[in-house]
């Protein structure tokens, strides 16, 4: 029997468009022989999530995958702290996984591989909401309370970290402490893991007449971790300081140093974070202030954990109704969105 001739040109059609979907799916080779075909979505916690082509997604523990081959490039987050971007090429010599950049290749352990996903065209954002309070009673009562929100929105070359905390305190039923705090930090990732940052602080408490304190600071940084599970950077920059303290204003010049760090423990159950600040008169009216941040998150959900957390600050010449240094313990639980 004779086909059409455009019969056949369908059929060689159909016959090139099947062939192409198979040819450009991604592969998971596994330990024990098996392969899946499909499209790799992201590697995240030792899993890999996959839709293959005869199912909905599904989950694979990198513990059991041999190598992984792919068709589409996608961001890596290595256990050295390199971030590149490549596809997936299968095994090397010595059994590592090779991923292709296109101008190099770069051979790597399975489980040296913290984090791939897709390449974003847009913005990568985090944020947390959170209340934490330490209530006392007996010979005297007193209360503590927090609430801070802070957001990161992160592009391949800029970085914008906001935070706000409302902080307050009562003896006896007496005002101690109402403390504003308000902090804007841009970076400027220009080469690997170093970037320029500009700072921006905003400060009051009138309970002890700081009616405002301002600093705006410029300087340099340095990511010295940056990876899904554990992050540490750190900047020093210069600038200028405001203070207005009851009816006197001074204009001083400043020096600050940041430090940021995070590390997820047991599997993303536990997070574990310090963030330090420190702002150091160089001119006008004498202070070093220093404020830090340590505590632990306990994942409750996928939206909510419980918090622990320990503010210290410290000021060398502080304002003269308040005390050179303050300590909070606090527990409460956060959002994170």
């Amino acid at each position: 029997m004779k086909f059409p001739t455009y019969a056949t040109a369908f059929a060689s059609l159909g016959v090139s468009l099947l062939l192409g979907q198979i040819s450009h799916a991604d592969v998971l080779a596994l330990k024990n022989g098996d392969r899946i075909s499909g499209e790799i979505k992201r590697i995240w916690d030792n899993k890999i999530t996959m839709k293959p082509e005869y199912s909905g997604d599904l989950q694979v523990d990198l513990s059991a995958v041999d190598s992984i081959v792919s068709d589409g490039e996608f961001e890596f987050d290595l256990g050295d702290g390199r971030n590149i971007v490549g596809k997936f090429a299968g095994l090397d010599s010595s059994g590592n996984q090779v991923i292709s950049t296109g101008e190099e290749t770069v051979s790597v352990p399975l489980s040296g591989i913290f984090e791939s996903d897709k390449p974003k065209s847009g913005a990568d954002w985090g944020s947390n909401l959170e209340f934490s309070a330490a209530l006392n009673s007996g010979n005297t009562d007193s209360s503590n309370t927090k609430l801070r929100a802070d957001a990161t929105v992160s592009y391949p070359k800029h970085r914008h970290i906001g935070e706000l905390t409302l902080f307050r305190e009562e003896l006896n039923g007496v005002a101690t402490q109402e403390q504003d705090l308000l902090k804007y930090d841009y970076n400027w990732l220009f080469h690997e893991r170093w970037f320029f940052s500009t700072k921006l602080s905003y400060e009051r408490d009138p309970i002890i007449q700081l009616q405002q304190r301002v600093i705006i600071s410029a300087g340099i940084g340095l990511d010295i971790w940056k990876t899904p599970r554990k992050n540490l950077s750190m900047q020093l920059g210069a600038g200028a300081q405001t203070e207005e303290i009851g009816l006197l204003t001074t204009e001083n010049g400043v020096v600050t140093w940041a430090l940021r760090y995070r590390q997820d423990l047991l599997s993303n159950g536990l997070e574990l974070y310090h963030n330090n600040s420190i702002a150091s008169n160089v001119s006008g009216r004498t202070n070093t202030s220093y404020k830090t941040t340590t505590g632990l998150r306990f994942r409750v959900s996928d939206l909510l954990y419980a918090n622990f957390s320990i503010d210290y600050d410290y000021e060398t010449h502080p304002v003269d109704t308040a005390q050179n240094e303050d300590v909070a313990i606090l527990v409460g639980v956060g959002l994170e969105f």
